[in-house]
């Protein structure tokens, strides 16, 4: 087994921490606070080829490997969490498009998608159907050569910024529950789309979440991704390596919090020495650091399944869950080891732990993880691992 970066990954990881640590990381409270997406971080990034790292090289993409962009992600969102969990947002529903989309849908997005010009919403959820995928009510009726979208889809990350958005919707209300969503391609200007106020955050505040109202939306049936009825798959194909994001996008922000913790610790003088110099915060960054070298394996692994073509699953929750509960407590952590100055606005590190916190919830919570893992575990039983497969969509 091989730890080594490639020449390649190396190259590419200096030349965007060198610009992270320039550019992107100074620049993190403003995009939070500024409450407005951060598109010039976000074409930066695709001029580097890093934004689109995961698009083909044809449509103008970096066509890098799934361990490659994972890479990349973390050292993005090590400067600014809002940036990175815009690329991997965009990123699992853009990648929805490339493996599904018909060759004009390929043609009319992803250039744009792929150089970061251009971004695409994910829109699953809604007000009462979140981690209950099949619950949807959302509703899209054929109508001749159309189809017809009615229904309310919530928490939709930059809803009402992007130039077009990936919408789930029933298609057969008969069908067993999951077999009957389908996946169309929405540009912005649609008719019959309206947008819900911006929901007010706890964190991840430079990128907007509304709720999209959908009401006699009228589409061509060409906006159909993969075939009709194929959108549950889809959807938790693009939520698998979602998780593995949302896992990067925290070690990223928990390296931070560390980073910014020892470096406070080094200056902070009490009882006559800096604070490093006590056992007891000596001790508490050895299992901090412990902790997120787990994270950060376990990830890896999850992405290096995924490079390979397995069906990862069980590992991409294993990484979601295990990386987003070890950021949310590295955090709360360095929020105490600088004591009453990181409980104010004045450092960054209490930001850090409102960011992580969403990313125990959204993209499936750590409890319907936890249910993912234990259903992979019970369905391999006596089987050898690990699991290929070729054909199946998973």
């Amino acid at each position: 087994m091989e730890f080594a970066l490639t020449a390649d990954q190396g190259a590419m990881l200096d030349m965007v921490r060198s610009w992270v640590r320039e550019e992107l990381a100074p620049r993190m409270i403003a995009i939070d606070e500024g409450g407005k997406h951060p598109w010039d971080q976000q074409r930066a990034l695709g001029q580097m080829g890093v934004f689109g790292a995961l698009f083909g090289e044809e449509w103008g993409g970096g066509g890098l490997d799934f361990l490659t962009y994972i890479l990349l992600l973390e050292e993005v969102s090590y400067g600014c969490f809002n940036t990175g969990l815009a690329m991997s947002v965009h990123t699992m529903a853009g990648t929805a498009v490339q493996k599904f989309g018909t060759p004009e849908q390929h043609a009319t997005w992803l250039p744009g998608l792929a150089s970061g010009e251009q971004l695409i919403a994910f829109c699953l959820s809604e007000p009462d159907a979140g981690s209950d995928v099949a619950g949807m009510k959302c509703r899209a009726d054929r109508d001749g050569d159309h189809y017809v979208l009615n229904g309310t889809k919530a928490w939709i990350t930059f809803g009402g910024d992007a130039h077009v958005y990936l919408v789930y919707a029933v298609t057969d209300a008969a069908a067993p529950r999951g077999k009957g969503i389908t996946a169309f391609l929405l540009p912005a200007d649609t008719p019959g789309m309206e947008w819900g106020e911006d929901e007010k955050k706890m964190g991840g505040c430079g990128l907007a979440n509304r709720q999209l109202h959908l009401t006699d939306c009228r589409i061509p049936a060409s906006a159909v991704v993969g075939a009709p009825g194929a959108g549950f798959q889809i959807a938790m194909a693009g939520l698998n390596g979602g998780r593995i994001g949302i896992a990067a996008t925290c070690t990223g922000v928990a390296r931070r919090a560390i980073d910014e913790a020892l470096k406070y610790a080094h200056e902070r003088i009490a009882f006559g020495q800096p604070i490093a110099e006590f056992q007891g915060i000596q001790w508490k960054f050895a299992d901090l650091a412990t902790e997120l070298e787990a994270a950060r394996l376990l990830t890896y692994k999850a992405a290096w399944e995924r490079s390979r073509g397995e069906r990862g699953i069980r590992l991409a929750s294993m990484a979601k869950r295990y990386a987003t509960d070890a950021a949310f407590h590295i955090t709360a952590e360095a929020v105490q080891l600088f004591g009453g100055y990181g409980y104010t606005r004045e450092y960054p590190v209490e930001r850090l732990l409102r960011y992580v916190k969403g990313a125990q919830i959204f993209e499936g919570s750590n409890e319907i993880q936890r249910t993912v893992i234990a259903r992979e575990l019970y369905r391999t039983v006596g089987e050898p691992e690990p699991i290929l497969v070729t054909a199946e969509v998973a």
